[in-house]
């Protein structure tokens, strides 16, 4: 009873000592931050310049605006219309996109050869904006501040051991709070596509591309008698059909506009044609995208011209672990 009176008491003293409030953009509720707006910009901008240094921006500037142009509608129904948001396509061949704090938003060439549409695109984007504008970066690193502090003053008073154990459960309390935090930016991400015209359901369609990711490995790992390799990317924390997912995209309808937008497949892949694409650690080839005019086609019969397999060219058009080309519409196959 005694240590757990101390405990309380030490997390009650750290957290008076060192809360501050301010209000989130999103709820309109106070939340506990030890970051402002201005150094929230400062911190953004920083990290900007590092991730600018340590990765390549791809070098194709008609893509990089047309990202940078839906991003920046989207951004203009968001919740902190006030930042300068700054969107870029990093060559790099890791499926991924993130947020920094203050507006700055990646995307990578991984990750796009395996969309299909503007409105995954957007989706992508939509996200990452939720995480920027609910703060969710500044709230975690205050989290992260106030947690290594707590950690240090209990670490005092109950030697190493006790340290160790809780900053194990500080660790534990964090990835909860990421869990939540990418919930919410799914909700947000599909209100502000839904702003701007095109259907919310298509958040749900990202959150599937990127689940076919780890079905593939699965798929891979079976026939290369190999353990899967653990998934930590985007949306990882949640599938497709998960229930609390279908709910906040369902909300999401009522922002719907009356001026829609169609998904944008031809528009995308047209945009993503000659991408760079890797097939294996030190071998690439390019994104080749034609249309589907001959009848009967298989992914079977593509892969036949193509440097990756009928499964991964599945994988590449949305259809893993079945479905075959769609007659008149575009597909992708690797040269």
């Amino acid at each position: 009873m005694r240590i757990k009176t101390l405990i309380t008491s030490l997390v009650a003293t750290a957290l008076i000592l060192l809360a501050a409030c301010s209000e989130n953009p999103v709820t309109g509720r106070k939340d506990f931050s030890l970051i402002s707006n201005d150094q929230e910009k400062a911190m953004g901008a920083q990290a900007h310049r590092g991730i600018i240094k340590q990765k390549k921006r791809l070098n194709n500037p008609k893509l990089q605006a047309y990202v940078n142009n839906i991003g920046q509608l989207l951004a203009r129904q968001s919740h902190r219309k006030d930042l300068r948001y700054t969107f870029t396509v990093l060559d790099d061949p890791s499926v991924n996109a993130f947020a920094l704090p203050g507006g700055y938003i990646y995307i990578t060439t991984g990750l796009m050869v395996y969309l299909n549409s503007e409105a995954e695109l957007a989706g992508v984007l939509g996200h990452e904006i939720g995480h920027v504008t609910a703060r969710h970066g500044v709230k975690q690193q205050s989290a992260g501040m106030a947690s290594a502090i707590l950690v240090s003053v209990l670490s005092k008073k109950g030697g190493a051991d006790a340290g160790k154990q809780y900053g194990q459960l500080g660790k534990a309390l964090l990835s909860g709070y990421g869990r939540d935090h990418e919930l919410q930016a799914d909700r947000l991400g599909a209100e502000y596509i839904a702003r701007i015209g095109y259907q919310p359901q298509h958040m749900i369609e990202v959150v599937r591309v990127l689940k076919a990711q780890e079905e593939f490995d699965k798929y891979q790992a079976r026939r290369e008698g190999r353990k899967p390799r653990a998934y930590h990317g985007v949306f990882a924390s949640h599938p497709s059909n998960d229930k609390r997912l279908q709910q906040v995209i369902g909300e999401a309808k009522k922002y719907h506009t009356s001026g829609n937008r169609d998904a944008g497949h031809d528009r995308y892949l047209q945009q993503i044609h000659g991408m760079k694409f890797r097939i294996s650690k030190n071998k690439y080839g390019r994104v080749i995208v034609g249309r589907a005019t001959t009848p009967g086609l298989t992914y079977a019969t593509l892969a036949r011209r193509s440097k990756v397999d009928e499964q991964r060219l599945r994988l590449l058009n949305g259809m893993f672990p079945k479905g075959q080309p769609v007659r008149g519409r575009l597909v992708k196959i690797v040269k």
